[in-house]
């Protein structure tokens, strides 16, 4: 399994998309926070602080969705046409094991991308103003907090994306696959939570809903307890279907 972990952690350091994502994410947070800095001295208001930084840019996370989705695209999908999934499949290694490594590495490239945009705004920020403070709460703790809470929400994201990127085994249709799924998967549970209340309640308890609140100050314990476990759960859940799905399907 450790060889596994470290030919697919390889792969993943090599692969042009993630570098690529890497360096947009980069350039994009150095831009917005820099923007930010400039755009409020200009108006002549106080700049905004590290930690304000940080909790905008928690606000739905868009910027690592769609990062998320490029790469597995190419990250997973693609060797699926490249022959790649068929060469190590035919390896001897169970392929349980397979997409357990691939997905536990795509979890961690996603962390990565998830957390890159909120900590370059976060630390250009302080460097350009101060780290701050939140009212209602200890700045550190809630810092500590979300930076864990965006870690699980990024890897429960991944094993839903892992899972369409298998199915899809095309980089074209997984890329736009998952962007609207991912895009208007809110809005599905919006409308049909007019007309079936207890859709509007299973909402409630997705990683879609709770990707919202990462970034909410003074959560309340049972908020809190949801926004632990069930990232969790989605992936443990999502990973066995994996798991499911990887262990039928035919490899062309």
């Amino acid at each position: 399994m450790n060889n596994l972990i470290q030919s697919e952690w390889y792969k993943l350091c090599k692969d042009r998309s993630f570098r690529a994502l890497i360096l947009i994410i980069t350039a994009s947070g150095l831009f917005w926070s820099i923007f930010q800095y400039i755009d409020r001295r200009m108006d002549g208001e106080s700049p905004i602080t590290g930690i304000e930084m940080w909790t905008s840019a928690l606000l739905g996370n868009y910027i690592m969705i769609i990062g998320m989705c490029v790469l597995a695209g190419f990250f997973i999908s693609s060797e699926y046409t490249t022959g790649v999934m068929k060469s190590i499949a035919s390896s001897g290694n169970s392929r349980g094991r397979i997409i357990a490594a691939k997905q536990l590495v795509f979890a961690l490239g996603s962390v990565i991308l998830g957390l890159l945009f909120p900590l370059i705004n976060c630390v250009v920020a302080t460097l350009l103003s101060s780290f701050g403070e939140l009212p209602g709460e200890a700045t550190s703790l809630y810092f500590i907090r979300s930076f864990g809470m965006l870690i699980l929400y990024a890897a429960a994201f991944a094993s839903i994306t892992t899972l369409i990127a298998t199915l899809m085994a095309e980089s074209g249709k997984t890329i736009a696959f998952t962007m609207v799924f991912f895009l208007f998967i809110d809005m599905f549970f919006a409308v049909a939570g007019q007309y079936i209340p207890f859709v509007e309640t299973i909402y409630s308890y997705t990683v879609f809903k709770l990707l919202y609140d990462i970034g909410t100050v003074s959560l309340d314990g049972s908020l809190l307890f949801r926004m632990i476990v069930i990232p969790i759960i989605t992936f443990v859940c999502f990973g066995m279907l994996n798991t499911w799905v990887y262990r039928r399907k035919e490899i062309k």
